[in-house]
């Protein structure tokens, strides 16, 4: 899919999402930034078959050694899922915010700057209208545009539970969901999720232009706009809200 606009600061970032309205893009809309332009809106476990091969696996490994760690641990199987995939287990959800700046803020960051004189790639912020999805895809019927499926409490979810078997020939389309923000990462990033069993990216969907869109970010601009993002309050320590988080941007303070 071919970017809508391509942005070098924050400005011209809100310029591109006034474009939209006028383009037909209605809220609720979601957002997820890449750092790279070519990386796919593909949920981690299915990226790799030895992922998805071993999606269960992994998980109850997870849940194993996870659970002394925690103070409270989850009381549902998708709290559990949800509680790996911000920690870095390969699951069949791909997370996106209902935030425009935390999306611009995951286009921007790295852990480590390129030191090599190799440019830093072009990110993307996707866009996506999540009613319209589901509508296009015929995974949920909602009664009003903000009427998203709830994980643990819609029932018509509990098929896309890696832990429940799937009848043999059915797939597991995708489809845009809510659910508790029971882990400060998922409160900070206001998250969102799409969850799906379809190796297929969402960008390659039939009719993938009625409910995305993508925006290119400039990848010598992504340090500036960092900074802007910055004096809006969208930083590391805002984004992960744990005291190494903390730590480090403090160091950077007096550096």
């Amino acid at each position: 899919m071919e970017p809508r606009a391509r942005v070098g600061d924050v400005g011209s970032y809100v310029q591109a999402l006034r474009d939209l309205g006028a383009a037909g893009f209605d809220r609720p809309l979601w957002f997820r930034g890449h750092r790279n332009a070519r990386y796919r809106l593909q949920a981690s476990a299915l990226r790799e078959a030895k992922f998805a091969a071993n999606e269960v696996p992994m998980l109850k490994r997870f849940m194993q050694d996870a659970r002394p760690r925690l103070s409270e641990a989850p009381t549902s199987e998708w709290d559990w899922l949800l509680l790996a995939q911000h920690h870095g287990v390969p699951t069949r959800l791909l997370d996106w915010s209902e935030n425009a700046l935390i999306g611009l803020y995951f286009a921007c960051e790295g852990e480590e700057r390129r030191l090599d004189g190799t440019p830093e790639p072009d990110g993307d912020v996707w866009v996506l209208m999540p009613e319209r999805l589901n509508a296009e895809a015929g995974t949920w019927a909602a009664q009003h545009k903000e009427d998203l499926p709830f994980l643990s409490v819609d029932a018509g979810l509990d098929k896309y539970s890696p832990f429940t078997p799937l009848p043999r020939g059915e797939t597991l389309r995708h489809v845009a969901v809510i659910a508790s923000r029971n882990f400060p990462r998922i409160i900070s990033q206001w998250g969102t999720f799409t969850v799906t069993g379809d190796e297929i990216a969402i960008e390659d969907l039939a009719q993938a232009e009625r409910f995305l869109m993508r925006i290119q970010v400039d990848g010598e601009a992504k340090l500036q706009i960092l900074e802007e993002l910055s004096s809006l309050g969208i930083e590391e320590r805002v984004v992960y809200p744990d005291l190494h988080r903390l730590g480090r941007r403090v160091k950077e303070m007096f550096s």
